[in-house]
């Protein structure tokens, strides 16, 4: 694990080094650490250490158990379905508001992810697709400028990456991946909030659907669910 630098404050770097960590699985999922196993991990005391854990608990990657220490989250099945159920809440009239106030410049930086994720997908790069996807949905939704709402979503991916392995390249290619997002550009381009909307929607209940069925087959207490009847309170 990489060591700190005395730049900004340690528990700052503290938390991101951590956060990473456990997006990658290098922390793992339901174990205990102490926060001196951890301090020396990442080459820094105590406190910095608890003051990140405690960002961390905050947005739910780790519970901090007293005189014990510090415990990864697994995500649970109902973790998952939230996380799918927030981005339905937050990230349809985001899509919907960006069709309508894009501007050339907006356009112009979104074409550039989504060619960059369709070259990822080309080249058959799980990991390459993975991230431009991820840069693709984070270039879209800053048209909006919705601050806190871009924060509430990412935290939300976050707790999708933590369930475990992605759809790519399990549950679909990175060109199914890749062909998933046509048609939502294609509303953003020609400013059909309406369209842009509903493959939104259509997009993240699709990418649901693939990931609870692929880890039902390998997780205990995991029931392939009904993604529809998880979200028809939310889609019509």
């Amino acid at each position: 694990m990489k060591k700190l630098k005395k730049i900004e404050s340690l528990s700052d770097q503290a938390f991101e080094l951590l956060r990473e960590a456990i997006l990658n699985n290098v922390l793992e999922p339901g174990k205990l650490y102490s926060a001196t196993e951890i301090g020396e991990w990442v080459g820094a005391s105590r406190t910095p250490i608890r003051e990140a854990a405690q960002q961390l608990a905050n947005i739910g990657l780790v519970r901090v158990e007293r005189n014990r220490g510090i415990r990864i989250l697994p995500t649970s099945l109902k973790d998952l379905l939230e996380s799918f159920q927030i981005r339905l809440m937050l990230e349809v009239p985001l899509v919907r508001k960006v069709a309508m106030i894009r501007t050339e410049d907006d356009l112009k930086a979104l074409n550039t992810a989504y060619h960059n994720l369709f070259k990822a997908a080309e080249a058959d790069d799980a990991k390459a697709t993975l991230q431009a996807d991820k840069e693709y949905h984070s270039a879209l939704l800053k048209i909006a400028a919705v601050e806190r709402a871009l924060t509430i979503i990412d935290n939300t991916r976050n707790t999708v990456l933590l369930s475990g392995p992605s759809t790519i390249p399990h549950s679909r290619t990175c060109l199914e991946a890749f062909e998933d997002h046509q048609e939502l550009h294609k509303a953003i381009l020609n400013g059909d909030p309406d369209t842009a909307g509903k493959e939104m929607e259509r997009h993240i209940i699709n990418t649901a659907r693939l990931l609870v069925t692929q880890e039902s087959s390998s997780r205990e207490n995991w029931n392939d669910t009904d993604i529809l009847e998880q979200f028809s309170w939310i889609h019509k």
